[in-house]
């Protein structure tokens, strides 16, 4: 059962503040989470999540979510004290990036980690095959509320769906796999991803975000409206492609993205013959020029691309497999840079 509280009582905590100005339009209570709505409109969330930690020195029993029009903050970075969203990007389609997504989040929830997996594909959504999840049968349910005049308490949010201990929230779990959803305009995909993230009844310390390739309209708007911790890029170590992801790496930039680092898929293979490692291209250094680590060097594996189309992956199949090992090193240096994210704070 969800309740008002008096504003005044808020209110008052802010006002011997720098944040005094600041007027609380609504607020609403139930259980031990706390929801605000600010008259403002243009709270920027740097100041929302500032604001968000000083409610709660006050209000330490609760979690406190905060929103400023479209804005909204948890705390921490955003989307919590201690939890993170991470965006798995490559420049250009055809390198692997779903597939690394989803591999990675199976290889954090195995180091102990509560991870989900959010497909921020909206027209071409994958992860949900990837994981062996169908289409649900019936939609008739599923109402999308884009644009709310009120908080919804998390009572009345969705949960999401749950695949080999992963959370999962996928546009693709909504559509028939035949069906071409038309979803389109900056403001209707800024708010779709809002939902998904915000409306959701996460129960993830890390959630992996699944971008479509490219800078177009659905990558700036994920980036611009979604409180991202650390990004990681996908690529082959091919230089045409590395110039398609220095693009991305540009736009990240201009959002304050750190950038974990990139992962080179289908880097090289053995010889089934000769044992040999041969590369399948030609190694470039442009993202490394730019000062970007390479977390890992993907062999092509046939056993890969297939546990994919089956929806059985790999690093659950296989975890000898020098696949899964470059993905338990991966694994680490993303735990390694949410960590040393968080000290920085």
């Amino acid at each position: 059962m969800s309740s008002s509280v008096p504003v005044e009582v808020l209110q008052d905590i802010l006002t011997p503040t720098v944040y005094g100005e600041l007027r609380i339009r609504e607020s609403l209570l139930e259980g031990e989470w706390l929801g605000m709505t600010f008259e403002r409109a243009d709270i920027d969330r740097q100041t929302l999540n500032r604001v968000q930690e000083l409610l709660s020195d006050s209000l330490s029993h609760l979690q406190i979510e905060l929103r400023s029009g479209n804005t909204i903050s948890l705390g921490g970075k955003g989307f919590g004290p201690n939890r993170h969203l991470v965006a798995v990007l490559g420049g250009k389609g055809g390198v692997g990036k779903s597939t690394i997504a989803v591999n990675l989040a199976l290889t954090l929830s195995a180091m102990g980690q509560k991870v989900g997996m959010l497909d921020g594909h909206i027209n071409a959504p994958d992860v949900h095959h990837l994981l062996g999840l169908p289409p649900q049968a019936s939609h008739e349910d599923r109402e999308w509320e884009l644009w709310r005049s009120s908080i919804l308490p998390p009572s009345r949010r969705r949960s999401p769906m749950r695949r080999c201990d992963l959370d999962i929230v996928s546009i693709g779990l909504e559509f028939h796999e035949k069906a071409v959803p038309s979803i389109s305009g900056r403001e209707m995909i800024a708010a779709l991803f809002r939902h998904l993230v915000f409306e959701t009844r996460w129960d993830s310390e890390i959630v992996i975000i699944d971008v479509p390739p490219g800078s177009g309209d659905e990558v700036q708007m994920l980036l611009r409206h979604l409180p991202i911790s650390g990004a990681v890029l996908v690529t082959t170590p091919q230089d045409l492609a590395q110039m398609d992801a220095g693009r991305t790496v540009t736009l990240l930039q201009q959002v304050s993205v750190p950038v974990v680092g990139v992962v080179q898929n289908m880097a090289w293979l053995v010889c089934p013959h000769c044992d040999e490692v041969i590369d399948l291209y030609r190694h470039s250094s442009r993202l490394e020029d730019l000062g970007i680590p390479v977390l890992a060097r993907i062999p092509f594996d046939i056993a890969l691309s297939s546990g994919a189309d089956r929806g059985v992956p790999l690093v659950l199949n296989d975890r000898t497999r020098i696949v899964s090992r470059e993905f338990a090193g991966l694994g680490r240096h993303v735990l390694d840079s949410l960590t040393n994210e968080e000290r920085s704070k």
